[in-house]
């Protein structure tokens, strides 16, 4: 090589290598990689040796084997979070039957408490961020516990993990009053917003106590300001339990007769509203509920929709690995399924490889949706991918096969153009019609035999008394 060459070659290494962000090839480089774990679902009672199946929630085998593949495939995270769902599916019904004499409350601040330790343990220098979802109260199913000493007892659990290097000084205070509180994320610039969005579901079902009587409105106004409040440069993620928009997998399974919204229409408007919101300067969002991996566009920002560890709606146990940029963004997901099937982990699936994208951001998703709808071969992996890749599909549940256009639709069309975007409404129509009808008829049948009755008593003769 020639003098002058080989020059050139070793100043072209030299600022490749001492320019941040960016590998040899030109593309800018993941620096870390944060660990999502969704809707764990955890039932303590169940403690046997064989790990949960389809249609049952995590037992203590699953959540131990899914903890230890979480430290092999992730084994030093930057930051680990859990988006919701501590608590297994009608929790109280199971305490009420195996426990012991505890009453629900402290089945739940042992519950949480063991599943705090256990990701401690774990991962002990990841930073944490939790949010609570609608099974994580000891009261029930969509309801809240703001202010009650169970969620004293849940942030103080929680505090050591998520408090780690002075992240959230007021984490305990503030979680415990409301299930909010932001933090600062371990790359410059980048903040996390957590709110408890439960309170925005359309099933919400109120407070345990009196504490805080129009959650929706003070959740949503306590994010905005906080959005607001941001310092100049800062890019947030936002992260909540319930995503915004439409239900598809609910919708699909009542065959589209009752388009099923999570959240309560007005709020889900506002929300839409406060994470677009150019001056909010949210880079994307992060929830769970769903059990199944999707993702939703709210205008530029994304909403990445992780699936759970549970295997109760018949998708296999997943949990996920974000490749995060030096600038926050997200370059690549890999997703850790354990096959319900064969019992085993499988080999961790790359997003970009797999839909041909180079970045995790609205323009490429945007592209993947497009795809979508044209490429029925595309769908069909895509089903799979958001049930966790299931090898038997007689058993496993998918929402892409006949209704495809239903969670097509909803992961661009968040608000009225749902109905519009599926063609459901003549199917809607048909339903109310038949629901108006049935009603008319059962009052119809009411008043009728009241009738009847009635005019059966006139009929009926006087007795006769002895003198």
């Amino acid at each position: 090589m020639p003098p002058r060459a080989f020059a050139t070659l070793v100043v072209a290494v030299l600022v490749a290598v001492a320019t941040p962000g960016v590998a040899a090839s030109g593309s800018p480089r993941a620096v870390q990689t944060w660990l999502v774990v969704s809707d764990i679902h955890l039932d303590p009672f169940v403690v046997g040796p064989n790990k949960a199946l389809f249609g049952s929630d995590t037992n203590a085998a699953l959540f131990r084997s899914a903890l230890s593949a979480m430290k092999r495939a992730v084994p030093n995270p930057e930051v680990v979070l859990l988006p919701g769902d501590f608590f297994a599916h009608n929790f109280g019904r199971r305490v009420s039957h195996h426990g012991r004499g505890r009453s629900v409350v402290e089945e739940s601040v042992r519950t949480m408490q063991f599943v705090a330790a256990a990701f401690g343990e774990a991962f002990p220098r990841a930073r944490f961020a939790i949010a609570l979802g609608n099974n994580d109260s000891p009261c029930g199913d969509y309801r809240t516990a703001f202010g009650s000493p169970y969620m004293a007892a849940a942030a103080r659990a929680w505090a050591p993990l998520v408090n780690r290097n002075g992240a959230v000084p007021g984490f305990e205070a503030s979680f415990a009053r409301d299930g909010h509180y932001t933090m600062l994320l371990p790359l410059h610039g980048m903040r996390l917003v957590v709110i408890d969005d439960v309170s925005l579901a359309l099933l919400y079902l109120g407070n345990c106590g009196a504490y805080r009587p129009n959650g929706a409105q003070n959740e949503l106004a306590w994010l905005q300001a906080q959005l607001s409040a941001s310092a100049p440069g800062t890019r947030n993620v936002v992260m909540m339990h319930v995503p915004p928009g439409y239900d598809a997998m609910s919708t699909a399974r009542t065959q589209g007769f009752v388009p099923w919204p999570f959240l309560e229409t007005s709020v889900n408007s506002q929300l839409l509203s406060v994470l677009s919101a150019p001056e909010n300067r949210v880079a994307y969002a992060i929830s769970g509920h769903a059990h199944r991996f999707d993702f939703r566009l709210d205008g530029d920002v994304p909403i990445l929709v992780f699936g759970s560890i549970s295997p109760i709606y018949h998708n296999n146990p997943a949990f996920y690995a974000l490749e995060v940029r030096d600038d926050g963004s997200v370059h690549d997901i890999r997703t850790y399924v354990f096959d319900e099937w064969t019992q085993t982990w499988q080999p961790p699936r790359s997003f970009d490889a797999k839909w041909g994208v180079s970045t995790i951001d609205a323009a490429s998703l945007a592209g993947v949706h497009a795809r979508l709808k044209s490429q029925p071969a595309m769908r069909r992996a895509w089903d799979a991918a958001a049930s966790g890749w299931p090898s038997n599909w007689r058993l496993a549940w998918g929402a892409w096969k006949r209704s495809w256009r239903i969670p097509w639709c909803a992961q661009t069309e968040l608000s009225g153009g749902f109905i519009q975007c599926t063609g459901l409404a003549p199917r809607m129509w048909l339903f109310r019609t038949m629901v108006f009808v049935v009603v008319l008829c059962g009052a119809a049948l009411a008043a009728g035999l009241a009738i009847f009755v009635r005019r059966a008593r006139r009929r009926r003769p006087l007795p006769v008394i002895d003198q």
